[in-house]
Parts: C-alpha cells; structure tokens; sequence
C-alpha cells in the first residue's frame, strides 16, 4: 500500500512537471506585460514575486529536489530583491554579490558531476579560446556602461559576476559536449539565458534603453523554468546516467 501511494504521489508530481511550460509561459506574459505597461518599480516587485513562484513550485509540486539548485533559485530571489532598490549603492554591490553566489553554486554543482569524465584536451582549448573571447565581450560591455557607474568599486562586483558567468558558460558548453543529450542541452541553453538576460539588463539599464527590459525578463524566466527542468526531470537524468555508465 506504501509503495503504491509513493508511485501515485510520484506519477502526480510528474504531471506537474508537465505543466511547468505553462508555468512559465505565464511567467513571461505577465513580466512582458509589466514592462510595456506598468511603472519600473512594480516590474521589478514582479520579478522579484515570479522567482518566488518558481521556487515554491519547486519545492512543493515537483518531484525531486536538490539542495544546491535550491540555494541556487534562493540566490537569484535575493539578487531580485536587491535590483528593486538597485539605485542605492549597497543594493548595487549586494545584486552583484548574490548573482555572483548564484552562478557560483551551479558551477560547483556541475564541476562535481563532470570529475567523473575523462578529460578531452582538444576541447578544452577550443573553449579556452571560446572563454577569452566571452571575456572581450564583457569587457567591451564594461567599457560601454562603465561612465554611468556610480562609483568606481562597481566594476569589480561587475566582473566578479561576469567571470562567474562566463566559467559556468564553459563548464555548460563542455558538459553538453561530452554528453550531448536533451538534459544537457536544457542546461546549456538554461545559462544562455542567464548570461544574455544578464548582459542585456546592464546594457538597458545604465544605457537607459528601457525597452529591452521585455527581452531581459523573457530569457530571465526561461532561464529559471529550463534550470527547474534540468534539476527534477528524472527520466532524463536517468537516461543520462545510463549514457554516463557507458562513458566511463
């Protein structure tokens, strides 16, 4: 009878992981919305309520859950508190740091799961090459952004969480590589969308170009449901470990 409630309970939590697109979709909408029709302020409450969301979705609808991608959404909730009162400085250097925690976390999470493979070289170097040229990107959005910064301290928060994006880029393109399954996939684009929400948000905000918030909120959310996915999908994480069985 124990088992049966298990599998049933199991089956339910497995349709709600289902309906996480729908989740998401109506996410974005309402960000979208927010953005071209209500005032900055309550877009940014928006965010900060649609992380929130996504993670008691998370916790409490899904089937599996992992501490790491739970302290992981709980930074990204923290950076989005902050961003309401980014003007004040502290705020500032308190977004940065919790962004920074929060790639942080996911680039220790996969490191942990790729020791386990062979190490490639060729690969390696070419995303070497791909992360020196990551690295001319961000600066080039430095220089760009760098005279609206409000003070000079401001640039080292920035490329703190920018480098923090750019090494769990590496390790996401690396770990699709290696494995390339639909799981891993969903994990690379998760940290595409993040690095291009992120770059994004800073060009509209200290180039003033409002509109791009739209785009900023869309990849943001993708992000956080795609990150979601990849942490409580169980039939691909078990197909990927039968895959990695045969790898190693």
């Amino acid at each position: 009878m124990g088992e049966n409630d298990a599998a049933n309970q199991l089956k339910k939590k497995s349709t709600w992981l289902n309906k996480l697109v729908y989740l998401g979709g109506f996410l974005i909408i309402c960000n979208v919305l927010s953005v071209i029709f209500l005032p900055v302020i309550t877009t940014r409450y928006l965010r900060l309520i649609s992380s929130v969301i996504i993670l008691l979705y998370y916790l409490f609808l899904l089937p599996k859950h992992n501490l790491l991608f739970f302290f992981a959404i709980a930074a990204f909730i923290v950076r989005d508190y902050f961003s309401i009162y980014y003007e004040s400085q502290t705020s500032t250097y308190l977004y940065f740091v919790f962004g920074f925690i929060a790639y942080s976390i996911l680039v220790i999470k996969q490191a942990r799961n790729l020791r386990l493979y062979r190490v490639q070289l060729p690969s390696l170097l070419s995303l070497v090459l791909f992360a020196i040229a990551s690295f001319f990107i961000l600066i080039l959005l430095e220089t760009l952004v760098k005279e609206n910064f409000t003070s000079s301290a401001t640039t080292y928060f920035f490329y703190s969480m920018g480098t923090s994006i750019i090494l769990l880029l590496f390790i996401a393109i690396y770990y699709h590589y290696r494995l390339g399954n639909l799981r891993s996939l969903i994990f690379s684009f998760s940290v595409f969308s993040f690095m291009i929400s992120d770059a994004i948000c800073c060009f509209a905000y200290y180039m003033d170009l409002y509109n791009l918030y739209i785009a900023v909120r869309l990849f943001y959310i993708l992000g956080l449901i795609l990150l979601t996915n990849y942490a409580v999908n169980s039939t691909l994480r078990k197909k990927e470990l039968s895959f990695k069985e045969e790898l190693w």
